[in-house]
């Protein structure tokens, strides 16, 4: 059980960016990939078409297992966007539940800037708040994790990956705990997946941490829409999510 114990805290992080100096990349061999800059910025809401409302439902699966669900609602209007983002994690052994994560999320966008965001985690026992709200500063914005305030780039945003205009962000926070977060991308390509029975055309992305390991994950995305995140655990079994509905 100990060497099981070790490994759910990896779970977190699949949406949620939780505990990420657990994470061990799963990715394709990079000799088979030249590394490509990242795609060019765009703003997160002027992707088209895109549905004005989308609820997505994503299974969590290690070692063939159901641990856990993460639900993602994202409602456009002209000028914002507004996600809310829940992941519940439970993991049973002899049906004793021996791991239990809980996250929920609200974020809104305005013309492509962070407008407001909080979540409250509870990561088997430990518990944090984190939340944006304006500074003083005009170029800033307030930052509290826990109570404690920090003033941070207007520019920064939640490792959240709803949309494939987070991935190639630059200033980044975990939306659990709300530590910083530095990445460097590599575009993959143009990749065919088929999941739970449909087939998705869907495009490539591989992060991986700096200093290395520490938000290390694949991601692939129709459109803008997530539709797979993968990635090793410490223990280096398979932890996939995948969209279910």
């Amino acid at each position: 059980m100990g060497d099981d114990m070790r490994t759910f805290g990896v779970v977190l992080a699949l949406l949620t960016a939780a505990a990420p100096s657990a994470i061990i990349l799963a990715h394709a061999d990079p000799a088979a990939h030249g590394e490509s800059a990242p795609a060019p910025r765009a703003d997160a809401h002027a992707h088209t078409p895109a549905p004005t409302k989308m609820h997505q439902t994503f299974d969590i699966i290690r070692k063939d297992d159901k641990i856990g669900a993460n639900v993602v609602d994202i409602d456009r209007t002209a000028d914002s966007t507004t996600v809310k983002n829940k992941t519940d994690i439970s993991v049973k052994l002899m049906y004793v539940e021996v791991y239990r994560y809980q996250h929920n999320c609200s974020e809104t966008w305005k013309n492509g800037q962070l407008a407001a965001f909080k979540s409250q985690t509870d990561d088997n026992g430990t518990k944090h708040v984190v939340e944006i709200a304006p500074s003083t500063t005009p170029d800033k914005v307030t930052l509290i994790v826990d109570g404690k305030k920090s003033e941070e780039p207007k520019s920064i945003a939640p490792a959240s990956l709803w949309s494939k205009d987070l991935v190639t962000r630059t200033e980044l926070f975990d939306p659990a705990d709300g530590k910083r977060i530095s990445v460097k991308v590599k575009d993959l390509g143009e990749e065919t997946l088929t999941i739970q029975g449909v087939k998705h055309q869907t495009h490539h992305y591989q992060l991986s941490a700096k200093p290395p390991g520490d938000f290390d994950r694949d991601l692939w995305f129709e459109g803008d829409e997530l539709v797979r995140m993968k990635m090793l655990g410490s223990d280096h079994s398979l932890i996939v999510s995948d969209l279910a509905k």
